[in-house]
């Protein structure tokens, strides 16, 4: 509640502040609202009392899904490393990799899987051949 209150309370001009995350990066104030309501639906999943990767809204996911990937290219985490959500073209990783281990399921699932949470609901294959679902490299 008071963290709402503190955001319903932010004059404009400071939501372009920035603040640093524990994590050390920089970002603007207003990039804490979008951090907080991941937390929020990533624990959310995590308290196991029922709610599910594919509860949370799809935009939700696909943003998600967005940061997850891109700390890992920040980082070089996902060289060999293809990502792909099933019934769309959207491929995230090391596209470039010459034979790279390819993640594909439902959204929900890839999302559940990069986020760390298991790798129920996605399939791997290397060189087109089915394969063990590696470990998704660390993202926070």
């Amino acid at each position: 509640v008071h963290l709402s209150v503190e955001w319903r309370d932010l004059p404009d001009d400071a939501w372009h502040h920035t603040v640093r995350t524990i994590q050390g990066r920089d970002v603007p104030a207003s990039e804490t609202v979008w951090m907080r309501s991941r937390e929020v639906w990533v624990h959310a999943v995590d308290l196991d009392n029922g709610a599910t990767f594919a509860d949370i809204p799809e935009p939700v996911l696909k943003r998600l899904l967005n940061d997850i990937t891109g700390a890992w290219h920040t980082r070089g985490t996902d060289a060999g490393l293809v990502v792909k959500v099933a019934g769309t073209d959207s491929s995230f990783g090391d596209t470039d990799a010459a034979d790279p281990t390819v993640v594909t399921g439902a959204l929900a699932g890839v999302v559940r899987w990069a986020a760390g949470r298991g790798a129920d609901g996605v399939e791997a294959s290397k060189s087109s051949v089915s394969t063990m679902v590696p470990v998704a490299p660390k993202w926070i």
